[in-house]
C-alpha cells in the first residue's frame, strides 16, 4: 500500500456492520472478531441523513491486498443502524492497517474512479434551469479512514462522512415597519454559477476535508418561479429551499464578483441573486385624485381598494397592473465550500434597504417581465437603495455564524 496516498473525506451517526477478505483466502477459520464493523457519522432534492441512507458503496485496500473491497454495496439491516454486505467480508489475515473509503447514496449518478493510486469522481453536473431544479438535486456524501486493527475495538472502524456539495437557500422579508411598502415575489434564481465539477482528493485542502473541486462549463442559473406569488412580511419567507424541496445542491466554488462601480455590464462573470417582484406604496384613503389613471404620477400609477390606495412603484409603468412584475438583483461573491449550507437573508424596503438593482442581460428561459426603463442602466438602484442582506454559513445542521457581506 502506498502510504503517501490519502483519500476523500465526509460527515452523521450510524453503525455499519461490514465484513472483508482477500480473494485468495477462504472464509473458514474466521471468527466474528474478524468481521469489520463500521461506526459512521454524517456531519439531502433529498438531504442525505442517517435515517434516509439505505445503501452505500465501500472500498478498501491494504498492503498486498489491493482493492479487496471494490465498490461493494452495503445495505442497512431492517430496523437497525447497521449496514452489512450481502456476502460477509472479513479483515484480511495478518494485516493490521487498512484504508477504507465510501460514498453514498449507493445509486447516486456519479462515476467513481477509486483505486489505490488515486481517488476521484467523473464530472458531475447538478440540474439547472428555471423550474425548481433543486427538487432533482442529489446529495453526494463521501468518507475516508485509515484504520489499525490493534487500536480499534475488535475490528470496529469509524467512518466520518461529509457532504461534498454546497447547499444554498434564499429567504426574504420586508423591512417596512409601518407596512407602507408591500413587496410581492414571484420567483428567485441564483445566476452565474459554474455548472460542473470534478471531485478529487487534495492533500493540501485540509479545511475542506481533503476535497478538491475542478470547475468546468458555461455559467448557468438555478431557481424557480413560485406557484403563487408571495407577499413578504416582517419575518423571513423561504424563496428557495422551502417545503417544495427547492434548496440547491451546487458545485462548491468561489463566485465571481460583479463590480458595480467599474464593470456594471459584467453579465458573463458576476454572480447575483435574481428576484422577480413588484413593490407598491400603500396609504389609507378611499380615493385618490389620480386613482387608476393611465398617467404616471411621481409615485407611480395608483389603484384604490378597501379603504386604501396603492401606488405601483416597481416595475415602472404608466398603468397600475397587479399582475406585472420586474427583475431586480443582489450581486454576491461568496465562496461556497463543500459540507456548508449558505442561507441568504434578503431585506426589502427597510430603513437602510431598498429593492435591489437592475440586473445585466438575463439568461434565456426566465419568465417574462416588464422591461427596465430606458433611462436606467445595469446596476442602477430600482428604488432608493440596494437590498440589504446577510448570509448565514454553517454545516448542514444548525448554522454556526453570521457573516455580513451585503451592499453598503
Amino acid at each position: 500500500m502506498n502510504a503517501k496516498v490519502k483519500l476523500l473525506g465526509m460527515a452523521g451517526m450510524v453503525s455499519l456492520m461490514l465484513a472483508s477478505c482477500s480473494k485468495e483466502e477462504s472464509r473458514s477459520g474466521y471468527t466474528s472478531d474478524d468481521a469489520i464493523t463500521f461506526n459512521t457519522r454524517i456531519s439531502r432534492a433529498t438531504e442525505t441523513t442517517l435515517e434516509k441512507l439505505k445503501d452505500i458503496r465501500v472500498y478498501a485496500d491494504a498492503m498486498d491486498y489491493p482493492m479487496f473491497i471494490d465498490g461493494l454495496k452495503a445495505s442497512k439491516a431492517e430496523g437497525s443502524n447497521y449496514f452489512e454486505f450481502a456476502t460477509p467480508q472479513y479483515w484480511p489475515s495478518g494485516i493490521n492497517k487498512v484504508r477504507f473509503w465510501a460514498y453514498g447514496p449507493y445509486d447516486i449518478k456519479v462515476t467513481p474512479n477509486i483505486t489505490a493510486d488515486g481517488q476521484s469522481f467523473g464530472a458531475y453536473t447538478p440540474k439547472s434551469g428555471t423550474d425548481n431544479p433543486g427538487k432533482d438535486h442529489e446529495d453526494l456524501i463521501v468518507a475516508y479512514t485509515e484504520a489499525q486493527r490493534d487500536v480499534s475495538t475488535g475490528s470496529n472502524v469509524t467512518l466520518n462522512f461529509h457532504h461534498a456539495m454546497s447547499q444554498v437557500v434564499v429567504n426574504a422579508k420586508s423591512g417596512s415597519t409601518d407596512g407602507s411598502r408591500e413587496v410581492t415575489v414571484a420567483g428567485t434564481w441564483i445566476v452565474n454559477a459554474k455548472p460542473t465539477g470534478t471531485l478529487s482528493f487534495d492533500s493540501q485542502a485540509t479545511v475542506n476535508n481533503h476535497m478538491k473541486w475542478d470547475l468546468s462549463g458555461d455559467k448557468t442559473f438555478y431557481g424557480l418561479e413560485l406557484n403563487n406569488a408571495t407577499k413578504l412580511t416582517s419575518t423571513n419567507t423561504t424563496l428557495i429551499g422551502g417545503s417544495d424541496n427547492s434548496s440547491l445542491m451546487l458545485i462548491p466554488q468561489q463566485l465571481d464578483k460583479w463590480d458595480l462601480v467599474n464593470d456594471k455590464p459584467n453579465a458573463e462573470n458576476g454572480a447575483y441573486i435574481l428576484v422577480l417582484c413588484r413593490v407598491e406604496l400603500k396609504h389609507k384613503g378611499e380615493t385618490h385624485p389620480n386613482a387608476d389613471s393611465d398617467t404616471s404620477a411621481d409615485d407611480g400609477p395608483i389603484h384604490s381598494e378597501g379603504g386604501y390606495h396603492y401606488h405601483q412603484i416597481f416595475p415602472v409603468s404608466d398603468k397600475f397592473d397587479r399582475t406585472a412584475y420586474g427583475y431586480t438583483c443582489v450581486p454576491i461573491n461568496t465562496e461556497w465550500l463543500p459540507n456548508k449550507k449558505y442561507i441568504y437573508n434578503l431585506e426589502f424596503c427597510g430603513s437602510k434597504s431598498g429593492a435591489g438593482v437592475y440586473p445585466p442581460t438575463l439568461p434565456d428561459g426566465l419568465p417574462d417581465a416588464v422591461d427596465k426603463p430606458k433611462d436606467k442602466e445595469t446596476g442602477d438602484n430600482v428604488l432608493e437603495q440596494p437590498i440589504k442582506f446577510t448570509v448565514t454559513v454553517g454545516d448542514w445542521t444548525n448554522a454556526v455564524q453570521n457573516e455580513n457581506i451585503g451592499m453598503q
